[in-house]
């Protein structure tokens, strides 16, 4: 397993479909690895890097910053998202992509600010 930090591997943010791509961003695993250290929590990647096949798959037909490495649906152990976006929110106010849903929370790299809510 190559560890891409303290707390994350490579293997976490493979595509599912097992085609083997796993590009991720070094700066959306230093932007994890904050998360983990503010709430002092487990962070568990449920979806990281997706190939275009997979990406169709799932019917997320539009241009995902998951093709480009630079994207993660994650879970902060015992954390409710909604906390894990505020805190995401306020420490990066002018940056990155940052979507909420009830389960997970998405964190991506872009270069605008762009919010959402599933």
């Amino acid at each position: 397993m190559k560890a891409l930090s303290p707390h994350f591997f490579r293997h976490e943010f493979s595509c599912p479909c097992g085609c083997g791509f796993s590009d991720v961003s070094i700066e959306l695993v230093a932007i994890l690895e904050g998360v983990r250290q503010y709430f002092e929590r487990p962070v568990f990647i449920k979806k990281g890097c997706s190939c275009t096949h997979y990406n169709k798959i799932c019917a997320d037909e539009y241009a995902s910053q998951h093709l480009l490495g630079t994207a993660a649906d994650f879970i902060v152990d015992t954390i409710e998202p909604d906390k894990v976006a505020d805190y995401l929110e306020a420490k990066y106010a002018q940056q990155y992509g940052i979507g909420r849903s009830n389960t997970y929370t998405h964190i991506d790299v872009r270069a605008a600010a762009v919010r959402w809510w599933e």
